[in-house]
């Protein structure tokens, strides 16, 4: 009996032994986790949660750790559920509340908010970091004033604590209210002269307060660079701060008006550490592709161009971004042309039956830039080309299928049939097609007003992408000329014009050349007997969570006004094309119908307009010289770019002549 007491004594003693020391392992794993987290590395940190949580799944303190490491590395379900499962057991924990609060916030789920922090707030009315977690749902939600006015009343009643400037210098910062925000700042920095975020947000606020004045701009870099260098001596991992360094070197690297590839290097080596510090920030990895473009590492741009889009393949700019570089710098065959190629293919299928069929063209059009030898893309090429009547590029599409399969009679058929119907056209009748062994050629040179687009301004300081702004300009020219036939300057002399803008403003973050009317004299430069550009497109925009916002301006350098407004915006998948479509569809109907005369013949007159420029066969057809109407005109023959014309008056013979203006009644002027 004495033995069986001292055995289970002993046992006893064992497992309280072991429950200790495995109590104490829990403790030294949260411990090291929290240092962990404390020097912003929580890549390491987790791992220590995570190790506590499988040794006592219960831990709050492990289950908070892990919480807010998963979402400062990204992993915001992670987060979500850990943050969650503390709240089920203990509603009024405050990192767990203010946790998933600012989750709720970042991800636009504003209904959770309230219905979690207003009981605490009856309760705790002057507890600062749910005073603060209230501000920023407040700001997040449009209540702009509202949250500055509650968190000021806050900070002035409590004597200016630290945590609440810190975040009424954030708050002001982005109301662009630059003094309050510095006065905030600068009270938060006395202290806590040891906290890296104070002399991040001072160094944010030079850059973001004189980024739409260059010269300002550029004077405060060296003040910036400073308060930037002192965080990160502070906490040489400091993240915000190390972004911040990578947008000051791609100012740097450009201040001068042309690239300094030395600096650039040196903020790309920034984002390639953050890039693969945070593999699924997606930012990073756009950042990392276009600045690898710019210094002409392919590798680096194709890799990261693809992997932002498969963390977001709804952000329409990046793809854009993506496909203008394979384009431009990757063989057919590659890996992400393909992708993107087949991404457009698809797009267009979807969408060509539907109510947004007018887009889809872009998605069409795309397809074949990206992949020109793809079957599905040139079977339905063919048939766009078939039902929209574009019978010169349909018969050249299936000259190149021909031969590379002679034998295919279905084919030839086809061919041979379209032919027929090309030379029975009013063009190749009047002589303007010609039919050869290479293809078909149309000399029609259209008269139509030219237009000029600029770079479209971000209405946000440093843009999420600092290209979009040429981007979007880039897309707005190519749907304008391949899908609504406006006429644009050549490629070439876009460029030498940009080239002589540049000279005059430049931004040397985005790169873009703003729209002024004292520049517009830039463009006609090099015209000298040709007519001048008489349309200018300019307007800005912003990108903000896969939607996209823009207002374009369509200015009449004749009359300088501006003759048109339009604000439209649309988010998520195929949000760039339906955008484009809206626009482009608006400037050409702003645009007045404009030709020339071609050829005077014995009782009528051949004019360089027809169905593309909005001809019908009831249309009434103008003849003006120096201003004056010299006679009207009747249409009696339509072709797709020229149409003849049966003047009214008696005599026109006499007063009408090659070259001579044409132009049309408005539709309201014909009404009786």
């Amino acid at each position: 009996m004495y033995l069986m007491k001292t055995k289970f004594f002993l046992i006893s003693l064992i497992l309280i032994g072991f429950g200790s020391i495995e109590s104490q392992t829990v403790l030294e794993e949260i411990e090291i986790g929290k240092e962990k987290q404390s020097q912003n590395d929580c890549r390491k940190g987790i791992v220590h949660f995570q190790n506590a949580l499988r040794k006592n799944n219960n831990s709050i303190e492990a289950k908070i750790g892990f919480a807010e490491c998963s979402k400062t590395l990204g992993s915001l379900t992670d987060a979500k559920r850990a943050f969650a499962e503390v709240l089920s057991r203990s509603p009024k924990n405050f990192p767990a509340v203010i946790g998933l609060s600012e989750i709720n916030i970042d991800l636009e789920e504003f209904s959770e908010v309230p219905k979690r922090i207003d009981p605490l707030l009856e309760e705790f009315p002057n507890h600062s970091s749910l005073r603060i977690l209230e501000s920023r749902y407040l700001y997040a939600i449009g209540r702009k004033e509202l949250a500055i006015h509650k968190l000021k009343i806050l900070s002035e009643k409590l004597g200016y604590p630290k945590d609440v400037e810190k975040m009424l210098g954030e708050l002001y910062l982005r109301s662009s209210q630059w003094k309050e925000s510095e006065e905030s700042l600068k009270r938060y920095i006395s202290q806590s002269p040891s906290d890296p975020d104070g002399f991040y947000l001072i160094a944010k606020l030079g850059l973001y307060r004189n980024y739409f004045h260059v010269p300002n701009l550029l004077s405060s870099l060296a003040d910036v660079e400073e308060n930037i260098n002192n965080a990160l001596n502070l906490d040489k991992k400091h993240e915000l701060s190390r972004l911040l360094l990578v947008k000051l070197k791609m100012i740097q690297s450009y201040s001068s008006g042309n690239l300094d590839t030395n600096i650039l290097e040196s903020g790309f080596k920034l984002i390639y550490e953050l890039a693969r510090e945070f593999p699924e920030n997606k930012h990073y990895h756009a950042l990392e592709a276009a600045l690898g473009e710019e210094l002409n590492r392919s590798k680096f741009a194709s890799f990261h161009y693809r992997r932002s889009l498969q963390i977001d393949d709804l952000d329409e700019i990046e793809r854009f971004a993506a496909e203008e570089y394979v384009i431009k710098n990757e063989k057919e065959e590659s890996k992400l042309r393909r992708e993107l190629g087949d991404y457009r293919r698809d797009r267009y299928i979807s969408e060509k039956y539907s109510l947004f069929f007018k887009s889809a063209k872009f998605h069409l059009l795309r397809a074949k830039d990206l992949n020109p030898q793809s079957p599905t893309i040139r079977r339905e090429l063919l048939d766009s080309y078939n039902l929209s009547g574009e019978s010169i590029q349909y018969i050249n599409l299936l000259l190149r299928q021909r031969e590379e399969d002679p034998t295919n009679f279905k084919m030839q058929n086809k061919l041979e049939f379209a032919i027929a119907n090309l030379k029975q056209s009013l063009e190749s009748q009047e002589g303007y097609v010609t039919i050869e062994q290479s293809g078909v050629h149309n000399s029609v040179v259209s008269t139509s007003p030219e237009v000029f687009v600029f770079d479209l301004e971000s209405k946000v300081a440093f843009p999420e992408h600092y290209f979009a702004g040429r981007l979007l300009s880039k897309a707005l020219r190519y749907n304008l000329q391949n899908l609504f036939n406006v006429r644009l300057p050549s490629d070439s002399e876009f460029q030498m014009i940009r080239t002589s803008l540049k000279e005059l403003d430049f931004h040397p973050y985005s790169k873009t050349i703003p729209f002024s009317v004292e520049s517009l004299t830039v463009l006609d430069k090099e015209r000298r007997n040709t007519a001048k550009i008489r349309y200018v497109v300019h307007g800005n925009y912003q990108y903000a969570n896969d939607s996209i916002d823009v207002e374009i301006y369509l200015y009449d350098r004749t009359t300088s006004k501006n003759i048109g407004v339009w604000k439209t915006n649309q988010k998520g998948r195929d949000g760039l094309s339906t955008i484009l479509n809206r626009i482009s569809e608006k400037i050409k109907n702003s645009l007045p119908i404009e030709g020339k005369i071609l050829k005077v013949k014995k009782d009528e007159v051949l004019v360089s307009l027809g169905k593309r420029d909005g001809l019908t066969a009831k249309t009434v057809v103008r003849f003006v010289r120096k201003g004056s109407l010299i006679t009207e005109g009747d249409v009696t023959a339509l072709g797709q770019d020229i149409s003849i014309i049966k003047p009214k008056n008696r005599g026109w013979e006499k007063e009408l002549a090659t070259g001579d203006f044409v132009t049309v009644r408005l539709e309201q002027d014909t009404k009786k």
